[in-house]
């Protein structure tokens, strides 16, 4: 039996844990659906609730979750700057130790351990993580508009499309050109799984953190000008390549994920659109899976 194929038949023989992950997305593609508490908080009470049983979780593991919700919560209301930078600094603390898995109670779920998926790539994990997505859930249910019409999705993919297709076709160049990629067309038989996590868990929660909250709070207590949005942009990708050192420790390999988190933020800042980014983000990762070298090659 491949490697592969033991994949699968671990999420099969766990219905209980992806029954987990299956309510935790369907929290974030709620708030698409409709943006109501009653909707993304009742999928997302049923994530924990089976997180709980199928031992992901423990009670501990609620400690940051309700502290990142309640920063959240008031940093929507009219509170003073002292305030409002206090929640922040927690807000991202806490964030940032969720996403490196610092912080106790959580068990994340390693479906994929070192897969070879490109001659000469760096082995591949593939974790389905609880504690990560809390980046983002809260920012995108409490704080940033989402795109709720026709109209407002045709006009962020009239910019979007065009400005991710250069980000895109800079990446890979660059990439390239750097030799931490060669050309690799494939169809792994790990494509859905990958497709589903690295939207859910990895894209969304991401860019509603990264852009949608470090860099859109940057930017409003700066005074929304140039030089804010270019300082937002920079903060928040320094925070995004930082991130990124435990998935590859190279240094090359880091100063691209920078200049990727830049493309995302011009993009979000231009669109003001979370969607906007959300579509190059994936749309990078999804070029790179399919048609490079993934993750990267060794060097």
């Amino acid at each position: 039996m491949s490697e592969n194929a033991f994949s699968y038949i671990q999420l099969w023989s766990n219905p209980i844990r992806a029954l987990c992950f299956f309510a935790f997305g369907m929290s974030f593609i709620s708030l698409w659906v409709r943006k109501t508490p009653w909707l993304w908080g009742s999928f997302l009470l049923i994530a924990y609730i089976l997180a709980f049983e199928a031992k992901i979780v423990n009670w501990i593991s609620l400690i940051p979750v309700l502290i990142l919700f309640f920063c959240h919560y008031f940093l929507i209301k009219e509170i003073s700057r002292g305030a409002r930078f206090l929640l922040f600094g927690t807000a991202v603390l806490v964030s940032l130790a969720l996403a490196f898995h610092f912080l106790p109670g959580f068990h994340n779920w390693n479906v994929i351990s070192k897969m070879q998926l490109s001659p000469g790539a760096y082995p591949y994990n593939l974790w389905l993580n609880f504690d990560k997505p809390f980046i983002g859930i809260f920012v995108l249910a409490l704080a940033i508009p989402l795109i709720q019409s026709q109209r407002e999705l045709l006009k962020m993919l009239k910019w979007a499309i065009p400005m991710s297709l250069v980000g895109i076709f800079i990446m890979m160049g660059l990439s390239l050109y750097l030799g931490l990629v060669k050309w690799d067309p494939k169809i792994p038989v790990i494509i859905f799984l990958w497709l589903i996590d690295n939207l859910l868990f990895a894209c969304i929660p991401e860019e509603a953190f990264f852009r949608g909250f470090v860099q859109r709070e940057i930017y409003r207590w700066f005074g929304k000008t140039q030089m804010a949005a270019l300082g937002s942009i920079l903060a928040a990708s320094m925070l995004f390549t930082l991130l990124h050192l435990i998935w590859v420790a190279n240094l090359p390999f880091l100063c691209l994920v920078f200049v990727a988190s830049v493309i995302y933020g011009t993009i979000y800042q231009t669109t003001r659109s979370i969607e906007a980014s959300i579509l190059c983000h994936f749309g990078l990762n999804v070029t790179h899976f399919f048609l490079f070298s993934y993750p990267a090659i060794q060097n």
